[in-house]
């Protein structure tokens, strides 16, 4: 099982991939989002409801799409992220790294040794096809982004990004807010250089950027400053955002009709 192909191919070539954050384990939902053109979902387990087993159902909702399936983990637990590779996962996010030494850690976790520590499953991965292709299984090229919401986060984030085999750098841009002591306010000097920051760090080392959109950082503006993995929004506030324009436009028709609610 190879990682999806239009995915690694815009991230090799700087191009923008769109993604959505499912924090509820849904199939429907998976699916819906590849038809729908997103390059990926994010599943959520650090915030969300997803724990491992919701993994697979997930992929294969979606497996006949060229797309993506990434994994927020909840934390650092090394042979989770073994599990997450040999499971088929595309790519793997894992929040609030502050160091150099946590990110080695994490490179490490998700090779097999002398490079890493990671335990070698063969046949019985589904990454491996079930022992159909041992030759690719034993030549990993995990895509590994790590998140970047802390001040401490930032003040090491020049380290962070010279650990090979670091992918991605991810905004967190609350945390990093709350962080700074200016939680949701991104109008302020202080997110602004912390941003620039993170965001000089992964140019110099060809990392790829992502984030969210935010106030004061609408999509245009985060492409214009180099981000290109853009989730763009969550399950949960889509679905209530369609839900309640349709209640609010249907109670609008009932008061220019004249009848009671």
């Amino acid at each position: 099982m190879k990682t999806r192909g239009k995915f690694r191919t815009k991230v090799a070539d700087g191009a923008v991939s769109f993604g959505l954050l499912q924090t509820v384990p849904n199939t429907v939902l998976s699916y819906i989002a590849a038809l729908s053109g997103y390059d990926f979902i994010v599943l959520d387990s650090e915030h969300g409801t997803f724990y491992e087993p919701d993994y697979l159902p997930a992929m294969l909702a979606t497996g006949t799409f060229d797309f993506t399936t990434i994994v927020r983990v909840r934390g650092e637990d090394p042979t989770s992220l073994g599990r997450c590779l040999d499971m088929g996962i595309d790519a793997i996010i894992v929040p609030n790294v502050t160091t150099a030494h946590q990110a080695t850690e994490l490179v490490k976790a998700m090779h097999f040794p002398p490079k890493g520590s990671r335990g070698y499953a063969g046949s019985i991965a589904r990454s491996s096809g079930y022992g159909l292709d041992l030759e690719d299984y034993r030549k990993p090229d995990p895509f590994l982004s790590v998140m970047i919401e802390s001040e401490e986060g930032v003040d090491n984030v020049d380290e962070i990004v010279r650990v090979n085999g670091v992918s991605a750098v991810v905004v967190g841009h609350f945390d990093l807010s709350a962080s700074l002591g200016i939680p949701g306010d991104f109008a302020q000097p202080a997110y602004e250089r912390a941003l620039s920051r993170i965001e000089g760090a992964a140019a110099t080392r060809g990392k790829t950027l992502g984030s969210a959109p935010h106030p004061s950082y609408p999509v245009e503006r985060l492409i214009a400053r180099g981000h290109r993995l853009i989730t763009l929004s969550v399950d949960t506030k889509l679905i209530r955002e369609a839900m309640t324009a349709q209640i609010t436009a249907g109670n609008q028709a009932i008061a220019a009709s004249g009848v009671r609610f």
